[in-house]
């Protein structure tokens, strides 16, 4: 009896570990096909003569994704239900893997847009559905771990997916590059469906038949001291497309120099991903202390370092985008409860992705006034960094 005991707990052990890998394997997949697509978006456009305002469009689309989390957040919340949750993940990654091959078929730049938008849909559908049932099943391992692993391979596929189009585009047209795409696709919505199949229901979500209300009590000053701090470091963290753009017009190096330095960053992300994962199991929220003092580091390097120095930009960058994708996902589900996870993560997607645009014109109107640039990253960076100090010290003492 008691053998068969052990038995059910390894198996069950082992299938959520399943799990867990599948997941990440889904994201892999994923990954390839919408950074494939991405990175070739823009020379597109320009290859079907669309008008400027169709990049601009697209961009709206990125705005739409994020505030989409919110909403379905608040679904699963509401529904508490691990069908609602599994659903939308499906739905999330049913929508990229076939809107962004679909492009192949577009008969005018209107569709292509509006197929780049409901990509980004998707992503604001599953995000938050999928993070819930990721800390449920990387608990064994660590949670902090397990958003690592998770990053990881998210970030090979998104090194893989350009490097596919890229080849594709060498040999055959664009219709041929993003048709191919459907291939990751289909498998990335195969893995979701194995995923659910082997671990249909979740211990931290049950059925809630309560009415609707978009209420958030009960998330705690800790989750909101927490979105406060991330969401000002997020002010000050400078979007790569315009680090750039800066690396441009100051011409100290070459637009091939830009693109390898930016591979460098998605290299360090990728490498950094497991060792920041397993330093945030030990450590917990004392992680988050180091983050904001690489964000001036960054902005140092690309603003006044000469060129020898200027890869060197790519290692503050590519941890702090490693920290946000891993880590920062992770704290959530060490400072909300598990039935509060479904909201907290769409609020705290919602409101990172404001937070990082905003950031992004306050620096664009800032170009060229590098003092000013390094004052404002000063101030964000100092301010989170004493938010996050209060934080670990609040928690830490419960």
């Amino acid at each position: 009896m008691l053998e068969s005991t052990r038995c059910g707990v390894l198996s069950s052990q082992r299938r959520v570990l399943l799990v867990f890998l599948l997941l990440g394997l889904v994201s892999l997949f994923a990954d390839i096909v919408y950074e494939g697509g991405r990175s070739i978006s823009g020379a597109y456009l320009v290859e079907i003569k669309a008008p400027e305002v169709a990049a601009a469009l697209i961009g709206v689309g990125e705005f739409l994704g994020l505030a989409f989390r919110l909403f379905s957040g608040y679904i699963a919340a509401v529904f508490h239900s691990p069908s609602v949750l599994w659903s939308s993940t499906l739905l999330g990654y049913m929508l990229t893997s076939l809107s962004i091959p679909m492009i192949a078929f577009a008969p005018a730049w209107h569709s292509v847009v509006a197929l780049y938008i409901v990509d980004r849909l998707g992503k604001g559908l599953r995000a938050p559905s999928r993070d819930v049932i990721l800390a449920e099943v990387s608990e064994s391992i660590g949670v902090g771990k397990g958003f690592g692993i998770h990053e990881l391979l998210d970030q090979i596929g998104a090194f893989a997916g350009p490097v596919l189009v890229s080849v594709l585009l060498a040999f055959y047209s664009y219709g041929v590059a993003y048709l191919t795409l459907i291939i990751p696709g289909l498998i990335s919505v195969l893995l979701v469906i194995t995923a659910w199949r082997l671990h249909p229901t979740l211990k931290s979500i049950s059925f809630s038949t309560r009415r609707p209300q978009l209420m958030f009590r009960g998330y705690g000053r800790p989750f909101w001291t927490y979105v406060a701090a991330t969401s000002i470091l997020t002010l000050g963290f400078m979007h790569w497309s315009i680090a750039s753009y800066y690396l441009k017009i100051r011409g100290i190096v070459s637009d091939v120099e830009i693109g390898l330095i930016y591979a460098v960053a998605m290299l360090v992300d990728a490498v950094t991903a497991v060792p920041l994962g397993i330093l945030f199991d030990k450590v917990k929220l004392k992680t988050l202390l180091a983050i904001p003092l690489l964000v001036p580091v960054f902005i140092v390097l690309v603003a006044y370092a000469p060129r020898e120095l200027a890869y060197l930009s790519a290692i503050p960058w590519g941890i702090v985008m490693c920290s946000e994708e891993s880590i920062m996902r992770a704290s959530i589900a060490l400072l909300v409860k598990p039935s509060n996870r479904p909201l907290a993560y769409g609020v705290f997607g919602l409101v990172f992705g404001l937070t990082w645009a905003l950031g992004g014109y306050i620096y664009t109107a800032l170009l060229g006034e590098t003092l000013y640039m390094l004052l404002y990253v000063l101030i964000t960076s100092i301010t989170s960094l004493c938010l996050y100090t209060v934080l670990a010290k609040t928690t830490s003492a419960k």
